[in-house]
């Protein structure tokens, strides 16, 4: 028999891009020194459309990653399972219910990690359904969440002992490279999806224009779906603002970077069902963008009070505009939110900090 190995990392690592599997790379990629580990990729989606969606090649993946998980623990016999549960949605929720359902026995202690949002709230209000996946997710030796939240899953599944570790990036400092007639550049990254406030940064962008004809609106991310597409298009189109978005597609390492180094002003109205700690944000405070975002789930706690950010509602195109104007009209302001943002990611967000208490976690655990 081979080596025997101490913990088991389940999670899902880019394609498609996205906070979670950016994380989720990160530790699957770790020299994790004398602990011995073993990873095991899951794979259910490679497009961002098709994340939290029912597929039939979805079910092979999933009686896959089963049989793998039974032979890793026969040959490996490790203690811990780590293991990302699912976003408050049905397809995902039924994915863990089976797959914890089969495998968490096989493992004497369980670590959950958990990114997105409301599932807590989503299983209290599925009845039967919810019960039963409330009860795959009990118990765990370990709750590991990224911000406090009034539903905190430790709580709500009983877990022995619940940690709070913001997410960490190994940023990549750009020197910016102007372009665009010298307008201001106001970025947007994401998902390009309705919840993410795509459709606000539209409706903002119109109401500046009747102010300002000096900023241009960078937009990247991977489409949620072509319907979606076709109606931002539209919009921008019947807006007359064709000359004033610049999409740029997913971008990935120095040209995601570089996007950022080029940004005056970060724009992320989001409103997104499972938003919980945007990685994005992280992104824009590690390049010392200053930031317009909203007062919406982890959030506030991600700034803190930092200055780096202006915290307005969700759904407020109108907040969005006024506050764009009053700060791209405040060079001083831009640079103090600036250099406060760099501050906040040094001080909290760097992929070393991230890293380390995970390390303590899994010591931790092993030890128990």
């Amino acid at each position: 028999m081979s080596a025997r190995f101490d913990i088991l990392l389940v999670g899902q690592t880019p394609p498609p891009y996205h906070g979670q599997a950016v994380v989720t790379e990160m530790l699957f990629t770790h020299d994790w020194g004398d602990i011995k580990v073993a990873r095991l990729r899951m794979a259910y989606s490679d497009r961002i459309d098709a994340v939290g969606k029912f597929a039939p090649g979805k079910i092979l993946h999933l009686l896959s990653l089963i049989l793998k998980t039974w032979w890793i623990a026969l040959t490996k016999n490790p203690d811990v399972l780590y293991y990302l549960p699912a976003s408050a949605n049905r397809a995902p929720v039924i994915r863990d219910i089976v797959y914890l359902t089969a495998v968490r026995g096989c493992f004497s202690k369980t670590v959950f990690h958990y990114h997105a949002a409301g599932l807590p709230e989503y299983l209290n209000g599925s009845g039967l359904f919810g019960k039963l996946g409330s009860l795959v997710y009990a118990n765990a030796d370990v709750s590991i969440e990224i911000c406090e939240t009034k539903h905190s899953p430790g709580r709500e599944f009983n877990a022995h002992h619940t940690v709070i570790i913001p997410n960490g990036v190994d940023a990549v400092v750009c020197e910016r490279a102007p372009s665009y007639n010298d307008k201001f550049v106001v970025l947007f990254m994401g998902a390009l999806n309705e919840g993410k406030g795509l459709i606000d940064v539209i409706r903002a962008a119109e109401i500046l224009g009747e102010k300002r004809s000096d900023v241009v609106f960078l937009i990247a991310g991977s489409w949620a779906s072509q319907n979606f597409k076709q109606e931002v298009m539209a919009r921008i189109n019947n807006a007359g603002l064709n000359e004033d978005f610049v999409f740029l597609g997913v971008l990935r390492g120095e040209d995601k970077w570089q996007a950022y180094a080029n940004a005056d002003l970060f724009l992320f109205p989001s409103h997104y069902q499972s938003e919980n700690f945007p990685m994005v944000l992280i992104e824009a405070m590690a390049s010392s963008v200053p930031a317009i975002t909203t007062n919406w789930r982890g959030i506030p706690q991600l700034v803190g009070d930092s200055e780096a950010a202006i915290l307005c509602d969700i759904n407020a195109p109108e907040q969005y505009a006024i506050t764009m104007d009053m700060i791209l009209n405040n060079k001083q302001r831009l640079d103090e939110m600036g250099h406060a943002a760099r501050a906040r990611y040094e001080a909290c967000y760097t992929r070393e900090r991230f890293i380390c208490s995970m390390e303590k976690v899994f010591r931790d655990a092993l030890a128990s």
